[in-house]
């Protein structure tokens, strides 16, 4: 890594509470999440009023609510389960990345696979930045970038293999304090197509500073702009507990 981009990765370390992020193992959130692309799949409302809870250390989480009331949910990369109110197994899907093979954003999910998108995403959008020091990751910055007259500065994070995430390659927006302000990435799993993440409204919960509004928008590869006519994933977060 070189010195501008460890200068700016410490940065933006510091800014979302690197200090304290180090003393926890779990988190608890909760949110509202909507958006045009759970009824493409299949299932309109399926993440309208969840509680998520994560483990901070390993990719590990579950969620409460999804698809119905009481309804359960656990990931890990290699394993999703669906559990009904009384806790009973509805299904499960093994190596869920696999069964994504061929897909684009019109294909239609099975629930396990919905659990599957939701949970890593979910994750990744949760720990970042701090998911950057996961062992093997490689970073760089990236040429500062205009958005709308401001100017943020950018960092090309490309992950291990065997981590559960939209792609291998992202790319991270930050604005001059520090906090991240887009985050651009191709889903695997919708077939490569682009998307943009844009997050605001941050908030400090335990020491640790995070966007609670959040909107998926489709990316345009060939400017590096995007629409907010069309939001694919809204997230809007209520709270967040660290233990």
């Amino acid at each position: 890594m070189d010195d501008l981009t460890k200068e700016l990765l410490d940065k933006v370390l510091k800014a979302h509470g690197i200090e304290n992020a180090s003393k926890f193992q779990n988190v608890k959130i909760n949110t509202h999440i909507g958006g045009a692309v759970w009824g493409i799949k299949g299932y309109d409302k399926a993440l309208e009023d969840v509680v998520f809870e994560a483990s901070l250390t390993e990719q590990r989480s579950t969620w409460t609510n999804i698809f119905s009331r009481g309804y359960t949910s656990s990931f890990e990369p290699g394993k999703v389960e669906l559990f009904d109110e009384n806790g009973s197994l509805l299904e499960n899907l093994e190596n869920p990345r696999a069964s994504f093979k061929g897909h684009t954003v019109e294909t239609s999910w099975t629930r396990s696979q919905l659990i599957y998108f939701s949970s890593y995403a979910t994750w990744n959008y949760t720990t970042a930045p701090f998911n950057f020091l996961v062992p093997g990751t490689e970073i760089k910055k990236l040429e500062s970038w205009d958005e709308n007259g401001e100017t943020l500065e950018r960092l090309e994070v490309i992950y291990p293999e065997g981590f559960a995430t939209h792609s291998k390659r992202q790319v991270f927006y930050f604005g001059v304090d520090g906090l991240l302000k887009r985050h651009d990435y191709w889903p695997d799993v919708l077939g490569g197509s682009s998307a943009t993440q844009v997050i605001e409204d941050y908030k400090e919960f335990d020491g640790i500073r995070t966007g609670t509004k959040r909107r998926i928008y489709v990316l345009n590869d060939e400017d590096n702009t995007y629409s907010k006519d069309f939001v694919l994933v809204s997230i809007d977060i209520l709270d967040v507990q660290f233990k």
